[in-house]
């Protein structure tokens, strides 16, 4: 409505000469921020964006942000990426020295992800699907047939749910010798899950058409043998892919979730909804503050569980992408030891002498120099250069190793993740004090819970309680 009309003159003070009333209408609010609010019992989600920081942000938002008592579908696809579990070691899992050359550099990321579990590799040609449902519905194998359902209305009539609730395609084949029928299974899905105060999901990838040499290759880390940790490792299994079309696919597996949530058409409406990523980063900062963090060096490499790295004596070292033709050996009386914690040097040993106070200097000297580096790979090499008591050989072999089998730290340096960059909190920050201020809350209410109960004097078996003892009186004969 234009600015004149709805114009009226009343009597007003004077300082006061007249007031205009607008009609105004709010703009309409997407699906997304309708979300919290929704009376559906069921939505289907896809994502347009291929970015795997959206994504799995996106993921997080559903998970916390959808009603309590709904379940919800959201299947997407991510460009070239590793995605590490969130209790998981990188140099143990990732072949960093191969993902530092130019050749996977600029096309491959490198993200942890919220849930458990394990190191998976994204592509396009691969899919993912997250079930998101209350909590008392959690299941690990549920949604996981609903997917093999799918397949199976496809004719891949193999597919099934292992004991390790992982999809598979099991084939038997027969010996041309022996006539003996084997067991030949294939993983082509492997499962992560999240549960928090009453949601959860279930996630999965689906190898359609992937490249299965990038997996090979990229999750195998040359440090693995050297690495003990108290995070959670990968199980190895042979993979394969699928070999059919995404977007049918994708159409059968929401056919199938309606199915076993028991959806009939007409009577129930389902929430069908499209997530276009720039759209979306205005709609909700939550999802724009999830893809700082994913993205920040604190969040990739300091939520590492503690490890140690151990390199052996006398044996050459394995040869790197990036060194071709150089495996040092380290002396036979030679020691090399790296305690880290949230990816930080706490606890360094390493010396070369076979004179065992001269190798208590060198350990002392190489602890001092390197306690509280970060486990990186440039910078370790360059603290290792300064210790003095070491030999110049030594610490330029084992140095340069080092540098390329650890490689240096991706990600961004400084995210500021408790501003919204308008200078007030950011969602996470507001969430936390929040979160603070219940957990502050509980304690006060125990503890006053505690004192009165103190105060309330405990009456034993046949006691008289001292409150009662004034009403038995004893009356005397007449």
């Amino acid at each position: 409505m234009s600015p004149s009309r709805g114009l009226r003159f009343i009597h007003l003070p004077r300082h006061v000469t007249s007031i205009r009333n607008y009609s105004t209408t709010p703009a309409p609010k997407s699906p997304i921020e309708l979300l919290r609010l929704s009376p559906h019992r069921l939505h289907i989600y896809r994502s347009n964006s291929t970015n795997p920081f959206f994504n799995l942000s996106a993921e997080d938002y559903l998970l916390r942000h959808s009603p309590a008592s709904s379940t919800l579908l959201f299947t997407y696809t991510n460009t070239p990426s590793i995605i590490i579990g969130r209790n998981q070691n990188i140099w143990s899992e990732v072949n960093v020295p191969l993902l530092n050359t130019p050749e996977y550099n600029s096309t491959v990321q490198l993200v942890r992800r919220r849930s458990g579990g394990g190191t998976v590799y994204h592509d396009l040609g691969n899919l993912c699907w997250s079930v998101i449902m209350p909590r008392k519905s959690f299941d690990r194998d549920f949604y996981a047939n609903v997917v093999v359902k799918a397949l199976h209305s496809m004719e891949v009539n193999t597919a099934m749910v292992n004991d390790r609730h992982d999809i598979i395609l099991r084939r038997l084949t027969t010996s041309p010798d022996t006539g003996k029928v084997r067991m030949r299974d294939k993983k082509v899905s492997g499962s992560a899950y999240k549960i928090i105060r009453e949601r959860a999901y279930h996630h999965a990838t689906l190898l359609l058409n992937s490249d299965l040499a990038n997996i090979s290759a990229l999750l195998r880390s040359p440090l693995k043998e050297f690495i003990t940790t108290k995070g959670v490792e990968s199980v190895r299994s042979p993979v394969e892919n699928i070999g059919v079309e995404k977007e049918e696919l994708v159409e059968k597996i929401e056919e199938e979730f309606l199915k076993a949530n028991e959806w009939k058409e007409g009577e129930e409406e389902v929430v069908r909804v499209t997530l276009e990523e720039e759209e979306t980063l205005k709609a909700r900062d939550y999802i724009r503050e999830g893809m700082m963090e994913l993205q920040s060096q604190k969040w990739l490499y300091s939520q590492t569980p503690e490890f140690t790295l151990s390199l052996p004596p006398g044996k050459p070292l394995p040869e790197l992408p990036s060194l071709p033709g150089f495996q040092p050996v380290l002396p036979t009386t030679s020691k090399l030891t790296l305690l880290s914690t949230t990816s930080t040097l706490q606890n360094i040993q390493i010396s070369s002498s076979p004179d065992p106070s001269f190798s208590f200097v060198q350990s002392q000297e190489s602890h001092i120099r390197l306690l509280n580096t970060p486990f990186n790979g440039p910078q370790i090499n360059q603290k290792l250069q300064e210790i003095n008591s070491l030999p110049d050989d030594f610490k330029q072999d084992v140095g340069r190793w080092l540098e390329h089998a650890i490689g240096g730290w991706g990600g961004e340096e400084n995210v500021d993740l408790w501003s919204d960059g308008k200078g007030g909190k950011s969602l996470r920050l507001r969430a936390a004090e929040k979160k603070e201020e219940e957990r502050r809350r509980r304690i006060k209410e125990s503890r006053r819970n505690y004192r009165v109960k103190q105060r309330t004097p405990v009456i034993q078996k046949n006691q008289v309680a001292p409150s009662q003892t004034k009403d038995i009186t004893t009356t005397p004969e007449q």
